[in-house]
């Protein structure tokens, strides 16, 4: 048994010294959020909103082509890389669906049944520039009586200029002029609302949030913000607003109480990704013998 330990434990100094090496001392006033403050201090994290507008000179980086997904229009989408990348590991998870239960408009549980294709996701759209949402906006509201009803947002105020963003169709509505609530009604609408959080993704404009995004409920509409962010969202059943709400109260407390910002982002840094830390403990067996174990805390 002890020899067995004894090369257990010669490996991990051969291979794992770094991985274990001591990393910065926890600092005295911690943070106390469910959230990593790395991750409410991220770009990802950003609020964009009526009140929080964008730059007109924004744009994401690095910008790229959604590549390896189907697509609700003829022309190529774009959004922010890793937004880009995790998107696509998300409409890859949809195809591997083949049977999915979910509650269609007369609020009975139903099965949707898949071919081997899977469940395919339709992207409609990602990047928007500021002018090309200026346009989007002016275009909706000649349309609309010139009531703007929260459908389309100013420019600044759209979360498509941040390339975080996307709006998700099934293949029916894809090939409507016009996307609608009912969707909401759909195996595919309620499958990324129940998983999308795996992939750091929020449903952004919810249907009973309206009063706080101050836009309309849009079920097609998926917002990438990391997954430490989308758990704490979907699983509490708020909205982004609530959440960088609570995010600043946080960081608020976390000053008052004498925290120190680059202390405690060394200490994540240091912390959060490393594997657990081995500690030797010597016990002794039924037989009186001692043996040597293992304990990861």
């Amino acid at each position: 048994m002890k020899k067995l330990v004894c090369a257990i434990l010669t490996l991990m100094m051969c291979f794992g010294s770094c991985a274990f090496a001591a990393g910065p001392e926890r600092p005295d006033v911690t943070w106390d959020f469910a959230v990593p403050l790395s991750d409410t201090l991220s770009d990802y994290a950003v609020l964009v909103n009526r009140d929080n507008l964008l730059d007109k000179s924004y744009k994401p980086s690095p910008l790229v082509k959604v590549n390896g997904v189907k697509r609700a229009t003829s022309t190529a989408v774009e959004m922010q890389g890793t937004a880009a990348e995790k998107l696509v590991e998300m409409f890859n998870a949809a195809r591997q669906v083949f049977e999915y239960n979910y509650v269609n408009e007369k609020g009975k549980t139903v099965t949707a049944t898949y071919d081997e294709n899977g469940m395919v996701l339709y992207l409609k759209s990602g990047y928007r520039s500021y002018g090309t949402q200026a346009t989007v906006y002016a275009n909706y509201l000649a349309r609309n009586n010139n009531v703007d009803d929260g459908y389309s947002s100013p420019p600044g105020a759209s979360e498509h200029q941040s390339g975080l963003c996307a709006d998700i169709l099934n293949a029916d509505y894809a090939s409507r002029s016009r996307m609608t609530q009912d969707f909401k009604w759909t195996a595919e609408a309620q499958w990324m609302k129940e998983n999308c959080a795996d992939f750091g993704f929020i449903l952004r404009y919810t249907e009973d949030g309206e009063a706080l995004t101050k836009t309309a409920f849009e079920p097609w509409h998926f917002r990438y913000v990391g997954e430490s962010i989308a758990d704490y969202i979907m699983g509490r059943g708020i909205t982004m607003e609530e959440f960088s709400e609570q995010a600043k109260a946080a960081y608020d407390d976390f000053i008052a109480r004498g925290g120190d910002v680059d202390a405690w982002l060394a200490y994540e840094q240091a912390h959060l990704n490393q594997p657990p830390q081995p500690e030797v403990l010597e016990a002794t067996d039924e037989t009186g013998d001692h043996e040597t174990s293992l304990l990861f805390f």
